[in-house]
């Protein structure tokens, strides 16, 4: 997200997974919410520091950050969905039509396409994926289904598809059929991989 919202939304909440399940996204965690046509749903949730800003304040820096934004591209990239003050803690919605805004509007590394989108943009599948009984698949058998659907990212985050879960990479954590958690990635070189 753009600096002056990552300033603003300062304090991460306790994670308290509620609303799991693939076709309703109901979060309670910053989380990331794949949808089948490829267009995601981003969920952050944060304390709110009243002392700082009034959440009218902070609804009009949002809504004039993402109008800015917006301007420099032919077609909007991202929209608020909602934004509410709950319990001190803030529930903002922001859609966009696909990974690339996503990426680009975060400044983060982000791919979702089907696995020979993936191989032709250059993704290496070459390592070990498991399932959510943790039973190990090779590279050969996750790539056999070259239209599944993957979403590439390196930042920690939770994440909820539409689609059922097949495969994660060995850094991101199955929680349940529909959603997972990337878990911390150090290694530059290093991609998480949800296979779906």
């Amino acid at each position: 997200m753009r600096t002056s919202l990552r300033i603003a939304c300062a304090l991460a909440i306790t994670f308290l997974l509620t609303g799991c399940g693939g076709s309703s996204f109901e979060p309670s965690v910053s989380s990331l919410y794949i949808q089948k046509d490829g267009s995601i749903t981003e969920a952050i949730v944060e304390s709110f520091a009243q002392e700082y800003y009034s959440f009218d304040e902070f609804e009009d820096m949002v809504e004039k950050e993402i109008e800015a934004y917006n301007q420099g591209f032919a077609e909007e990239q991202v929209s608020i969905q909602s934004l509410e003050l709950k319990n001190s803690a803030i529930y903002l919605l922001l859609d966009y039509p696909d990974a690339e805004a996503y990426s680009a509007y975060n400044e983060v590394y982000c791919f979702q396409g089907t696995i020979e989108e993936a191989l032709a943009e250059g993704l290496n599948f070459d390592m070990l994926f498991r399932d959510a009984d943790y039973e190990d698949y090779d590279t050969v058998e996750v790539t056999a289904k070259s239209s599944n659907q993957v979403l590439v990212l390196r930042d920690e985050c939770v994440v909820q598809t539409e689609s059922a879960i097949k495969y994660v990479s060995n850094n991101v954590e199955i929680l349940d059929s529909h959603m997972a958690e990337v878990m911390p990635i150090d290694d530059e070189e290093e991609y998480a991989y949800i296979i779906y």
